[in-house]
């Protein structure tokens, strides 16, 4: 499992990643960021990569998380972690499979992975990215250029516009 973790605290960082691996040991941590303005810009620059799930704290040091992914509308699955709940419901509508309080326990973690689990399309990102990418290619207007039929003995011949010289 591909994981993102998003948290400014390097405590509560080492605490979260040795509960994760307690748990899941097959999960490689792609990125550890501190900040919304660092998040922002990893994600513009590596979204085509194959992340399963974000962990996000909510207030960082420069602002809240929820501004990354108000600015990306990342279809990512984000379990929050947070000492603050009054954030709960602001969280579920932006993604959140799960809510949980610090410090993180490791059953309600081991209950959020089974959440994900259980949630998780049968698609991989990488799929959904070309499904994206094909979607975008048939939006764009298709440029056509005139043809033109013309007899040449007993047949039709079809000639492209920009083939006529006068």
């Amino acid at each position: 499992m591909n994981v993102v973790l998003i948290e400014d605290e390097g405590i509560a960082l080492r605490k979260l990643k040795k509960v994760i691996l307690g748990i899941a040991p097959e999960t490689i941590f792609v990125a550890e960021l501190e900040s919304v303005y660092d998040a922002k810009n990893w994600f513009e620059q590596y979204n085509s990569l194959l992340i399963d799930l974000i962990f996000s704290d909510i207030q960082l040091s420069d602002g809240l998380s929820f501004e990354i992914f108000e600015a990306l509308n990342t279809q990512l699955p984000i379990i929050f972690t947070t000492a603050y709940d009054e954030y709960a419901l602001r969280a579920f509508k932006l993604n959140g499979i799960d809510y949980l309080l610090k410090p993180v326990q490791k059953d309600e973690l081991q209950k959020a992975l089974n959440k994900f689990n259980q949630t998780r399309t049968s698609y991989s990102n990488q799929q959904l990215l070309q499904l994206q990418q094909l979607i975008q290619q048939l939006k764009m207007p298709v440029k056509a250029m005139p043809t033109f039929i013309s007899y040449v003995k007993d047949q039709l011949i079809p000639f492209s516009a920009e083939s006529v010289v006068f």
